[in-house]
């Protein structure tokens, strides 16, 4: 399966690693509470109509948890994890492999390998000059009939107060010092579309308010804020106290303003 198996074991020296939020326990258990609060809000872990694949690939696999339910959904198919950095993954079923690779350098697989190739919340680590390569890296390794699915995280709120648009400044300025814009999510079906694939968009607002799916996401953002604020303290010269201060008021304004947060779901068949 893989072109060079050591190649599985390393990231590439020449490529830059673009995560910007910390490979901590905290961050390990973020990620998996986010996983499951997207079950609650899709009612699925898989979008596309996928149905015997033999070879199911996941795309910065972060925890592993999402390579996890495919494993036991599919468990006659062998579920390649592919990331960066191994930092986050957790104990994976035995039908799963672990890639150490990089998707921007090149990801070291045979072309049309994988009958399921699955990515998310992948786009804060993609700086904009590289998606249309990303994208083409993903049609390469997918096999004829095989679909590709996108989750994608914008940098988009529906029903914004005061304090959200401060903190989308802030976010949006701070990924844009590596290139990255997380609005570029949302232009991912014209980009299929010129690769010659056709998309299946599914727009997904993410709700920050309300009960039930609300609470989980309200709680995942904040715990997301807070691993990035001395980070952001840092660049914009604000004060620990400034920053729990805009994180303090934020569910309240969620709440009353009916904010939520914009992803997009793509999935399309390579035919």
């Amino acid at each position: 399966m893989l072109q060079d198996p050591s190649r599985g074991q390393q990231t590439r020296p020449d490529i830059r690693d673009y995560y910007l939020l910390p490979r901590t326990l905290s961050e390990q258990d973020r990620l998996e509470f986010q996983h499951y609060s997207l079950y609650r809000l899709l009612g699925t872990h898989f979008l596309a109509p996928v149905e015997r694949p033999r070879v199911i690939l996941d795309v910065g696999t972060g925890t592993g948890i999402w390579a996890k339910e495919a494993a036991r959904r599919w468990t006659e198919a062998k579920v390649l994890t592919v990331d960066s950095s191994l930092a986050l993954l957790r104990r994976l079923p035995r039908n799963c492999q672990v890639i150490r690779a990089s998707l921007l350098g090149g990801l070291p697989l045979e072309d049309g390998i994988s009958h399921y190739t699955h990515q998310r919340f992948l786009a804060g680590a993609i700086p904009l000059p590289a998606w249309d390569q990303a994208l083409e890296e993903l049609k390469r390794v997918t096999a004829l009939n095989g679909w590709i699915e996108l989750v994608e995280l914008s940098d988009h709120c529906l029903n914004p107060g005061p304090c959200t648009l401060l903190v989308q400044r802030w976010l949006r300025q701070f990924f844009l010092r590596c290139d990255i814009e997380l609005s570029s999510a949302l232009e991912l079906p014209a980009r299929l579309a010129r690769l010659g694939l056709v998309p299946h968009v599914r727009p997904i607002a993410i709700p920050l308010w309300g009960l039930q799916a609300g609470k989980l996401f309200c709680r995942d953002v904040l715990q997301a804020l807070r691993h990035l604020r001395t980070a952001l303290g840092a660049q914009f010269g604000l004060s620990p106290q400034a920053m729990n201060q805009v994180l303090t008021e934020l569910p309240a304004e969620w709440e009353q303003y009916r904010t939520s947060w914009l992803c997009i779901a793509v999935w399309t068949q390579v035919i």
